[in-house]
């Protein structure tokens, strides 16, 4: 007869050994036997981060979450449509570098977030978006307020999103979503927390029931991103490389603000006297009146005459053409300084590739620069300074002269108008103010003429090239500076009817804002040169084109919520609406809309070179208009590379013969 088998416990092993604990203090049992709401102890991670403010639009799952966020002390920004919570989470993040925080509810609340969430990935904006949907047992139901599930919406858009299914892990969740939000590259997080998860049966009860993952020990205060530095080595040989340049030169962009390293960059652009371009938030890191910073359209010359070039904490994107002719130099060569390498862009020549902090790592190449015994610039590139002071002049020069035609004409041409509203911003408030850009004909004459002191100071769509914004952005400025100097937002047709409600909200949190609109009738010029009565159906222009009601005075409605209003269609005009405009903001810090008629036939240059190929290049040249063939002829050799491909081959011949006719 078989051995009767007899079953043995394993108690050796790691989790099943039985050991000899003392009993924990009465006081640690105490708080982890306290019954908590899950909420608090996200409103605790919040406010570790030192997170002050919250934007929201109330929707019905987030009730919950509201009041704990206000009985901790953490303000909620209500807003009127969702995108602009994410917008201005984004642009707060973009600007100071710590995560802006966007409440979103479920159904379109969920969709209309996605704006904000896709500009904050293509700026690289740290930001976290807590998204309150319907339960997951109604996945395949239409629920209240809608069947959209962030962890699916927002998947291809954030630098992830995971959908919290238990209360026990979402303290721990929240708080890894902000450290990966700030980690380069960085980005937008989403964390989708399901009705389930928040629901009263749910989020009372033993304090330790949610400490799976988080402990305030570990996870407490606030999170810092990552400081490592490249090898002292490599950067020792980069320096030598670059500083045998015959005509160096610095770009660099956001990830200097976002690694709060302008001090250093500045003392390294003093120290070796190297041209420098600053974009994107970095603007006005070097102050765009040094001789240096090769800013506006001194930019391309000095660009695509540098041998060498230090391209630092800039994602080479759409804006820069990838790293192509005629933005850069074809035949140059480069070291690419970046926070990661998912930021190095692969179509430059680069011979050193540094990966870092940047504030540490600029550090880094001023001591070296130092011990190879460069205390000021060197002389041998004074030839090579001069040039990029003449170049700048010589498009001052310029930009000064194309105006003087523009005077005292009816309908106000915006390139004119521009150029008052930066003479006035430096005359007047000595250029210390911020800007949202936010208009395709309204900002390109605007930015033509700035010149920025600092950073970060400025606000746009980024690569996105939405509209919209700029209320948005101008909460965020208002909001993380504590309102301590105006902003101006440059504002078209598109951007007032997409975000201009929100210009309420920067009315009920004194935010002072200037929001100048250049009304031009159109919410992209630029149609009435496309569409010929061929591409009109109706017959109706208006509708068949991209044009709103003509001539609205949008300052009368928006006088109506507490703004103060202007309005200008001449240039003598110009400067004493905005001196009464920016005098209210200041005195009563609320916001004041200036209305400007603008000329509606003015193109941005763009259009010839890039857009007309784009936009028409599929039709035939007989098919096109004459104006439109007019535009194109003019501006054939100047046409960018990158559409060669996109015009119809009846287009090289067409220019040819058209040409000729014109003779």
């Amino acid at each position: 007869m078989a051995e009767e088998k007899k079953l043995v416990l394993e108690t050796l092993k790691p989790g099943a050994e039985v050991t000899e604990v003392a009993a924990a203090p009465e006081e640690v049992v105490k708080w982890l036997g306290e019954s908590v709401d899950v909420m608090d102890m996200v409103c605790d991670v919040l406010k570790g981060e030192g997170v002050d403010h919250v934007y929201h639009l109330t929707a019905g799952n987030t009730w919950n979450i509201e009041g704990h966020l206000l009985e901790h002390g953490i303000k909620r920004i209500h807003v009127r449509h969702e995108q602009s919570a994410t917008f201005a989470a984004e642009g707060e993040a973009r600007a100071s570098g710590r995560p802006g925080v966007a409440i979103i509810g479920p159904g379109t609340g969920t969709t209309n977030a996605s704006s904000g969430l896709v500009q904050g990935m293509s700026a690289q904006s740290p930001m976290l978006c807590l998204t309150f949907t319907d339960p997951m047992w109604a996945d395949n139901m239409v629920f209240a307020q809608g069947i959209s599930r962030a962890h699916k919406i927002y998947s291809g858009i954030t630098k992830y999103t995971t959908r919290v299914g238990d209360p026990s892990v979402l303290p721990w969740e929240v708080k890894r979503a902000i450290r990966a939000a700030i980690t380069p590259p960085c980005g937008p997080v989403a964390v989708e927390i399901p009705a389930n998860c928040h629901e009263q049966s749910w989020r009372r009860g033993a304090r330790q029931r949610f400490l799976l993952g988080y402990n305030p020990v570990t996870w407490g205060g606030r999170s810092e991103r990552i400081r490592v530095v490249p090898p002292p080595e490599e950067v020792e040989r980069a320096m030598k490389w670059f500083m045998e340049a015959e005509s160096p030169a610095i770009v660099c962009g956001e990830s200097i603000v976002l690694d709060n390293a302008i001090p250093e960059l500045q003392e390294f652009v003093q120290l070796t006297g190297i041209p420098t371009h600053t974009r994107r938030q970095s603007r006005g890191a070097i102050s765009e009146y040094d001789p240096l910073n090769c800013c506006g359209r001194a930019r391309g010359a000095v660009m695509r005459k540098s041998d060498r070039s230090l391209v630092i904490g800039l994602k080479i994107q759409y804006l820069e053409l990838f790293g192509y002719p005629p933005f850069w130099n074809g035949g140059g060569r480069f070291i690419q300084a970046q926070t990661c390498p998912e930021n190095t862009c692969m179509s430059l020549p680069t011979d050193f590739e540094l990966i870092g902090n940047l504030k540490l790592m600029l550090r880094q190449m001023i001591e070296c620069v130092k011990s190879m015994g460069i205390t000021k610039p060197p002389e041998k590139w004074s030839g090579w300074r001069n040039m990029v002071v003449e170049q700048k002049t010589k498009y001052d020069r310029l930009t000064v002269e194309r105006t003087k035609a523009q005077e005292g004409k009816v309908p106000l041409h915006p390139d004119l108008n521009g150029k008052l509203m930066s003479e006035f911003l430096h005359e007047e408030l000595n250029d210390d103010y911020y800007t949202l850009v936010d208009g395709f004909t309204a900002s390109t004459y605007f930015t033509d003429w700035q010149k920025i002191k600092f950073a970060p100071s400025m606000l746009d769509a980024s690569d996105t090239i939405g509209f919209g914004q700029s209320p948005a952005h101008a909460l965020a400025f208002g909001l993380l500076n504590n309102r301590d100097k105006p902003s101006i937002a440059i504002m078209g047709d598109g951007a007032v009817g997409a975000g201009g409600a929100d210009i309420e909200t920067c009315v009920r949190w004194q935010i002072p804002c200037v929001f100048v609109h250049l009304n031009n009738s159109s919410v992209v010029t630029g149609s009435q040169y496309l569409f010929s009565e061929k591409f009109s159906p109706s017959g109706i222009p208006l509708w068949d084109g991209w044009y709103t009601l003509p001539n609205i005075h949008y300052e009368r409605m928006f006088k109506e919520y507490g703004c103060h209003a202007e309005f200008v269609e001449r240039d003598v005009h110009v400067k004493p609406a905005l001196k009464r405009a920016f005098d209210f903001v200041r005195d009563k810090s609320k916001p004041a809309f200036v209305e400007v008629f603008i000329d509606p036939d003015v193109l941005q240059e763009i259009w010839t070179t890039f857009l007309f190929p784009m936009s028409m290049g599929s039709f035939t040249w007989d098919e096109l208009n004459p104006t439109l063939k007019d535009l194109i002829a003019e501006a054939w050799d100047k046409t960018l590379p990158l559409v060669y491909g996109w015009r119809h081959p009846s287009w090289t011949e067409g220019v040819k013969k058209w040409r000729e006719e014109r003779k």
